[in-house]
């Protein structure tokens, strides 16, 4: 076909195909390998819709024995969610402390962060399971001690891929030195840079999570106010940063969560809308931003009531269900209309649940294939040749 019609044609074929046909036409010839691997073409099929999400979910959970499990679930909007339509990933990967922290998924990637204490052997990936490609991030250019807070956000967009990567210093009594250090890791340059920042606000530290929407990370944040109402003498709110501008902005929280205590919300998307989750002893409400960058839009939706108490919402289906984690360390389906849950078969550790919504890619098409059972070395390290060479031995090189 190649030899009669126009290369532009051909590109225009092929950003129509998915993932894996793509994948098997890389070995048919030279140039459709060559046109396939361009990152012109990989950000164009992104952007083009062929890679659009399909009802896809990512799920990680890790039973007593800390192997972690990672699988994607078809969402129908009227089937049951379980494992019956599940394909089970390979992973690969081995963290020092038992299980990786998933920093968020976006464009097909997943970002994988080896959290050991702050240290300077910590690792970050960024991992495509679809076509089982990775890369590790060179060691950051700031340094974090033992004792320091260190946050992570991950974005991608149809033209930009980052990571940023928040260094609180702590004091001899462990609160956080203001402003942050930050750097921004960039797929394209490869590198990271530093970059100004001087606001004095504290990124939510002990589990924290981000929400990824409006080609924009956002995390859970709070500051010191001059506001009687304010009894801790700080208020809550969302920070974000735009991926391809670099710019940092804030969001102000309605008065019911804006002086709630950080540790009891977590931030989440519903839908196509930024959410927040606010726990209690009396269980949890989930707010929307309903319009985007407007505070008056803030609606609280409903409440959640699950007999026994839940463990943390983990996410959401496309039918509007809501998927927790219970004590009994199950995932279980939540109506939030008739407030009735349903067990669907899926068990681990309550804490271990990640759900993300989740779509394939070729990004990293180029990257290193991924090793299986591979304990990552510290970032910066070396290996003899014979260690390198004993690696690409082992190495995956069938794609999926």
């Amino acid at each position: 076909m190649s030899d009669y019609l126009p290369k532009e044609i051909i590109i225009e074929i092929l950003l129509k195909l998915p993932v894996k046909s793509l994948i098997r036409f890389t070995v048919v010839c030279k140039s459709w390998r060559s046109i396939i691997t361009n990152s012109e073409f990989i950000f164009s099929h992104l952007s083009n819709g062929a890679s659009k999400e399909d009802n896809t979910l990512f799920l990680r959970r890790y039973m007593k024995d800390r192997a972690e499990h990672y699988t994607l679930l078809k969402d129908v909007e009227n089937q049951t969610l379980g494992l019956q339509s599940s394909l089970e990933l390979e992973f690969p990967f081995k963290s020092l402390i038992g299980y990786f922290r998933i920093v968020a998924t976006a464009k097909g990637l997943v970002c994988l962060y080896d959290e050991f204490f702050a240290s300077p052997t910590q690792s970050i990936i960024l991992w495509n399971p679809c076509i089982r490609k990775h890369i590790v991030l060179p060691t950051p250019t700031i340094k974090s001690g033992t004792s320091d807070c260190v946050v992570l956000g991950f974005g991608a967009t149809s033209c930009n891929i980052k990571v940023v990567r928040f260094v609180y210093s702590k004091t001899k009594d462990f609160t956080c030195k203001v402003p942050a250090e930050v750097e921004i890791y960039s797929l394209s340059s490869g590198t990271w840079q530093r970059v100004h920042f001087d606001d004095s606000y504290i990124i939510k530290e002990f589990m924290w999570s981000q929400a990824f929407i409006k080609d924009t990370v956002h995390w859970l944040a709070y500051d010191s106010v001059e506001d009687s109402r304010q009894s801790n003498g700080f208020y809550s709110f969302i920070a974000s940063l735009h991926v391809d501008d670099e710019v940092f902005g804030k969001i102000l929280l309605p008065d019911n969560l804006s002086r709630v205590c950080e540790r009891y919300l977590s931030i989440t998307v519903v839908g196509e809308s930024l959410g927040v989750i606010k726990y209690d002893d009396s269980g949890s409400c989930v707010w929307v931003m309903k319009q985007y960058g407007v505070m008056k839009s803030w609606t609280k939706l409903y409440n959640i009531d699950f007999v026994g108490g839940i463990d943390n919402v983990v996410g959401f289906r496309k039918n509007g269900e809501v998927l927790l984690a219970s004590p009994g360390d199950e995932l279980v389906t939540y109506n939030p209309e008739t407030a009735l849950s349903k067990d669907i078969g899926i068990y681990g550790n309550a804490r271990s649940f990640y759900i993300d919504k989740f779509m394939e890619s070729l990004v990293l098409l180029t990257g290193q294939d991924v090793v299986a059972d591979k304990q990552l070395l510290p970032a910066g390290s070396h290996t003899s040749r014979r260690q390198k060479h004993q690696r690409r031995s082992k190495t995956t090189r069938r794609a999926v």
